[in-house]
């Protein structure tokens, strides 16, 4: 009963977690948007322009990739246990799509700092 009652209280009643395609997608561009991000921050052909960021960076490359799922994975938590509400479908797609964008930015920066190495 106890259970119950702050689960009432926290407003979640009957929460239960699900995942969907999009949200597994939305973590795996996540993750691939870090690695490029921490590979060209390795490779001194880029700056990391997100304070919070740059200092997890400054402390160490895996508190860098530590903090950057972390974050994304709680949101995603938080948006996954309200997927009964169409704003929280749709901020997840919303983050798949955007993370592809970016991703694809980083597969074109990639080719540049490629080309310019080998001209």
């Amino acid at each position: 009963m106890a259970a119950t009652q702050a689960t009432h209280g926290a407003g979640i009643e009957g929460a239960s977690f699900h995942i969907t395609p999009a949200a597994v997608l939305l973590l795996v561009l996540n993750l691939l948007d870090g690695l490029f991000t921490l590979t060209f921050l390795q490779l001194d052909v880029a700056e990391e322009l997100n304070p919070l960021m740059r200092v997890a960076y400054e402390h160490s490359p895996l508190a860098f990739m530590t903090v950057k799922v972390t974050i994304v994975s709680l949101g995603l938590t938080l948006l996954c246990l309200h997927r009964s509400l169409r704003i929280s479908q749709r901020a997840i797609q919303a983050g798949a799509a955007l993370y592809c964008v970016i991703d694809v930015y980083h597969l074109a920066f990639l080719a540049h700092v490629c080309q310019r190495g080998i001209g």
